[in-house]
């Protein structure tokens, strides 16, 4: 228990952040569930930040198939760099959907720690882009989501996107 659920508690006070207090809002669709990093950005209407991605290797002998060269996983680091907001405003200006591609590079960074010349196959699966997921995606948002229900979801970009594979903008 964190420290300020405990002192509400000690005092009779409901936790802010208490389920109790209607915060649940059911389980996440499988539509939306399955959705890769990149392909998150692709269908969002908004971003708060933009992401830095570290990959270390495995270390020797960790018996890796060749292409789990990196390590899977993601922490929950926070770094905030300074953005060309102009730019990225006008990319994702209108209701159309989802996002160019271009704007993966403009919001996820990536950093190899200690390799070079590492083929696609071996980067991890949370970076892999499914036009199929993206397009899913969309229609379950503008289906069932009010702040979608304008989107247009444009053939052009997903057209524009891999069949689950990391996209070359990264």
């Amino acid at each position: 228990i964190c420290h300020s659920c405990f002192y509400d508690i000690k005092a009779a006070k409901l936790p802010s952040s208490a389920l109790a207090n209607n915060l649940w809002v059911g389980d996440v669709p499988a539509e939306l569930s399955v959705l890769s990093l990149p392909e998150q950005v692709l269908v969002s209407r908004y971003y708060a930040a933009s992401y830095i991605v570290k990959l270390y290797p495995r270390s020797r002998g960790s018996g890796s198939s060749s292409g789990q060269m990196f390590n899977n996983a993601l922490r929950g680091n926070v770094a905030s760099y300074r953005m060309n907001t102009a730019d990225i405003a006008s990319m994702i200006e209108g209701d159309l959907l989802p996002h160019h591609p271009n704007i993966l590079a403009a919001t996820i960074g990536i950093t190899l720690v200690g390799a070079k010349n590492v083929p696609d196959r071996c980067l991890p699966g949370f970076l892999r882009v499914s036009c199929q997921c993206v397009r899913d995606a969309l229609v379950f948002l503008k289906n069932n989501n009010p702040f979608y229900q304008h989107v247009q979801i444009s053939e052009e970009n997903l057209l524009l996107l891999p069949d689950d594979n990391v996209p070359r903008q990264l």
